[in-house]
């Protein structure tokens, strides 16, 4: 195991990686951006290329590309390890169990059970059906492959018995979205029966649920059903191409929202790859962050009527609080991607290019029907487009569709900004008053429990002597002086202190330590170092080293201090005078070091 971790560190660059969740900017010899695990407005969150590791100043997460893949999609070591050996095309061999955990055994089920529909579409007589509505809706056999369409037979345990087969549990196929238990008999059976099936895979390309076409007219179940939120399926969270679609809308700096699946598989196969679908009527803010790792720009296609309009709102609400850039490609009535792309793809093309700005396409909506020479029409206009300008993060936005509102209802932007202010206040004060806080409600960061100062201190030294090895004699001196504190940097120190005995050097840079904890410690006090004292002299480094081993003694001067007052008052309630004498005069001698050092 230890080998393929390596292959896969070897193969990937932790720079590239991040970029994919994180916009980095190049700054020295370092990239920095906004901390992707906690809130804040001035970039903290540094990755060092050469280092292959990443540091938060901020909340203070950091590790290799292996911890970032565990903290940003919140998944334990072995789907990190499946998902970053698939990016860096290394085949695993588990023999661990251990590695081997419930979720990944989810995946294996799903994707077991996508070759089997697979498999089932292309092979079987019984799905000659599956296959003419594929052909009569003008999918060619090089899209049915790519997107692995497959066929669910319409037997009730089909799937159930070829998984059986594979090893898997009835309960993991449950857990899976597969089957589903009959309440009455307690037995289980297939889920999706006599359907068109769809794979849906996540951004890694990993098999985390199904969406099924029935393909019987007579049939009273919907036209459409979907696996349900499982341990490894989140709805909310998934957008339907998106693994196909990537790097083309990094590629075009744009993506562009269908509804459905058939919309998705119709746009790639006439080249319009930068297409994808969100699950559900309105985008999520899991969603729009996902889509945020590639492009800032979406272009939204939807038919032009009044109910599109509103459901498009819906999802545009979380999309514009997040800042992205919205454009409605305006379909003709009646029609869907799928039947404009089929019919003309060049049209679908033009309509891209004539796509508009979403607040522009808003106000043409809104505004259509009314005689804004009337009041109470000019009312209703400021009622409806007022709370969607309040949700523009950017003020320059915001004034601009202020002026632009003002101008169409012959109102003072004074009063509409007096209007406006009204709406904030009422968010902030009422949050659940308005939907687009309900849908835009995440989990919050869970912060590990702040340094005590002393150890950030001794971090700090270690930090310096990371990258000024003279260091390495204050480093002992603080260590022999009791004023070294942190569990782990003791440890650091005691393995340092043994590879100086053995070589008769320490030099930072050629360190290497075998055990994994210590060695993601040392990692992240280098990247500290690194920050922190680049481009310092000689003569500074020195400064700073005397700064702060005063700062240390200073400390363990100050907690000597509170215990002998703590004594003193106990040996003064048992009227202890040998104590009271003895700790009078230390007292007096820790009083003394702390006015000198002051």
């Amino acid at each position: 195991m230890e080998n393929t971790v390596e292959q896969i560190k070897e193969r990937l660059n932790i720079v590239e990686l991040i970029a994919e969740y994180v916009p980095l900017k190049k700054m020295g010899t370092s990239h920095k951006a906004c901390c992707p695990f906690h809130n804040e407005k001035t970039p903290s969150f540094t990755v060092s290329e050469s280092k292959q590791f990443f540091h938060c100043f901020g909340c203070g997460k950091g590790g290799d590309i292996f911890t970032f893949i565990q903290e940003i999609e919140g998944v334990e070591f072995a789907e990190a390890l499946r998902i970053l050996a698939k990016k860096a095309n290394v085949e695993l061999h588990f023999t661990n169990p251990r590695e081997h955990n419930e979720r990944t055994r989810l995946l294996d089920c799903l994707k077991s059970a996508a070759d089997f529909y697979e498999t089932t579409f292309k092979q079987f007589s019984q799905a000659e059906h599956a296959r003419q509505y594929a052909a009569d809706r003008g999918l060619q056999p090089e899209t049915q492959k790519s997107f692995h369409l497959g066929y669910s037979p319409s037997a009730w345990d089909a799937l159930l018995k070829f998984l059986k087969q594979k090893g898997y549990s009835e309960r993991e196929i449950e857990k899976a979205g597969l089957s589903i238990r009959s309440p009455k008999t307690g037995g289980w059976y297939d889920r999706f029966r006599n359907r068109l099936m769809f794979p849906i895979v996540n951004v890694h390309g990993n098999v985390i649920g199904f969406g099924g076409r029935t393909l019987d007219p007579d049939q009273k179940e919907a036209k459409y059903i979907n696996s349900p939120q499982t341990d490894v399926y989140n709805k909310s969270a998934t957008v339907y191409g998106l693994f196909t679609a990537k790097k083309f809308i990094q590629r075009m700096d744009a993506v562009v929202l269908v509804e459905g699946y058939m919309d998705v598989i119709a746009a790639h196969q006439a080249k319009f790859r930068n297409v994808v679908a969100a699950s559900g009527t309105a985008l999520t803010i899991e969603q729009v962050q996902l889509l945020k790792r590639f492009t800032q720009n979406v272009i939204l296609s939807f038919d032009g009527d009044a109910a599109g309009l509103k459901a498009a709102w819906r999802g545009m609400q979380v999309a514009i609080s997040e800042g992205m850039n919205i454009k409605i490609l305006r379909l003709p009535t009646g029609q869907d991607p799928d039947d404009v792309i089929r019919q003309n793809p060049q049209q679908f093309l033009q309509l891209a290019k004539e796509a508009q700005p979403f607040m522009d396409y808003v106000f043409e909506t809104t505004l259509a029907p009314l005689d804004l020479t009337e009041v109470h029409h000019k009312k209703k206009a400021v009622i409806e487009l007022l709370p969607m300008i309040a949700l523009f993060p950017d003020a320059v936005e915001q004034t601009h569709y202020i002026q632009l509102l003002a101008k169409k209802v012959d109102v003072s932007e004074d009063v509409l900004m007096e209007r406006l202010d009204v709406i904030r206040r009422t968010v902030r004060k009422y949050p659940s008053v308005f939907s687009t806080k309900k849908i835009i409600t995440s989990q919050p960061i869970k912060y590990k429990q702040s340094k005590q100062r002393s150890e950030l201190l001794s971090e700090q030294l270690f930090a310096l002597f990371s990258v000024y090895p003279a260091a390495w004699e204050n480093l002992s001196q603080a260590q022999e002086e009791h004023l070294l504190v942190g569990e782990e940097l003791l440890e650091l120190y005691n393995f340092l202190c043994s590879y100086y005995n053995q070589t008769g050097i320490v030099n930072p840079n050629n360190i290497h330590i075998n055990q994994p904890r210590l060695a993601l410690r040392w990692k992240t006090l280098m990247l500290i170092g690194e920050e922190l004292y680049r481009g310092f002299t000689t003569q500074q480094l020195e400064q700073e080293i005397r700064t702060l081993l005063e700062s240390l003694k200073r400390y363990r001067i100050r907690e000597r201090l509170k215990n002998v007052e703590h004594q003193l008052e106990l040996a003064e309630k048992n009227n202890n005078t040998d104590a009271i004498d003895r700790l009078s005069v230390e007292f007096h001698v820790l009083t003394e070091s702390l006015r000198n050092l002051s």
